[in-house]
């Protein structure tokens, strides 16, 4: 994922990059690496990893707003730039931020169609404020290697935080104001909170955002998605993450398909295969074979 080695419950310290960034801190959980960065954040202009998604919590600097190309204060800003488009950077000189660096294919598990241009947020939320003190206090803990419930634990928590941060982001992005794009983003957080009861479906959905079934399923059409496709997605994310974690290979792939809402190893595989081209045992499998070349 990044250029340097890191240890995965630890942090590299003064480690400079090949772009001229200093990373003051980092520190990698599966698909996901926390950072402290300063230095000239303009050299970060369409270098970003294709396969990435970046998340700059931004302390100094200053940001070129990519709708109206006005320069902004960047002192309170979250920016979100998708690696590998092309795109120009955000950032005008010298900068000090915070980064979640999260894999693409995780990332549109949660937002599969916002993650083509860069957002800036000028203002930080509650949620913005929270995350950004969840991994600053990682990254200020000295060097040190985790229990495995730790290492865990705590990529769960950052993952879902993520997720959370793009959704709120980038996931309602088309226009926060609308009704449908406010009903859209709850209807989304259901499907994140209750997506491995097998019982959820969209009639359940629309009764639990108290709107009609026809309203919930237009609010997801006008981004060109679907209630029953969401569920599916992120049921299978959650699946995802049982097949890749060792601790869960107790389970067989029909328990995973019960326990993450598919139901049948049928409808399963074939969702896994829809998401990420592979089958349960494919991801069991090069999850070994990673670790083994690691």
């Amino acid at each position: 994922m990044q250029d340097t080695d890191f240890l995965q419950m630890g942090a590299v310290y003064f480690a400079q990059d090949q772009h001229g960034l200093q990373r003051h801190a980092e520190c990698v959980f599966g698909e996901l690496a926390i950072s402290s960065l300063s230095g000239d954040f303009t050299a970060l202009d369409a270098t970003g990893d294709d396969d990435t998604v970046d998340i700059y919590f931004v302390a100094s600097g200053v940001i070129r707003d990519p709708q109206s190309g006005t320069h902004l204060p960047g002192g309170e800003s979250v920016v979100v730039v998708p690696g590998g488009r092309g795109l120009p950077s955000p950032f005008i000189g010298e900068a000090d931020a915070k980064r979640i660096r999260i894999q693409r294919n995780a990332a549109e598990t949660f937002v599969p169609h916002a993650l083509d241009s860069v957002t800036v947020t000028p203002v930080r939320s509650r949620l913005d404020v929270a995350v950004e003190a969840f991994i600053g206090a990682i990254l200020n803990q000295p060097a040190r290697h985790g229990s495995a419930i730790e290492l865990y634990a705590t990529e769960q928590i950052l993952l879902e935080l993520t997720g959370s941060l793009l959704l709120d982001h980038c996931g309602v992005s088309w226009d926060s104001t609308s009704l449908t794009s406010v009903l859209r983003d709850q209807a989304m957080a259901v499907i994140a909170q209750r997506c491995a009861d097998r019982d959820l479906n969209p009639e359940a959905v629309a009764k639990a955002v108290q709107s009609s079934l026809r309203r919930v399923q237009a609010a997801f059409a006008e981004v060109g998605n679907s209630i029953a496709a969401e569920i599916r997605r992120q049921r299978g994310r959650l699946a995802r993450t049982l097949l890749t974690d060792a601790r869960y290979d107790v389970l067989s792939i029909q328990q995973i398909a019960e326990q993450t809402g598919f139901g049948t190893t049928a409808a399963l595989r074939r969702a896994l295969d829809e998401l990420y081209g592979c089958g349960p045992r494919d991801l069991r499998e090069r999850r070994g074979s990673d670790a083994t070349e690691s």
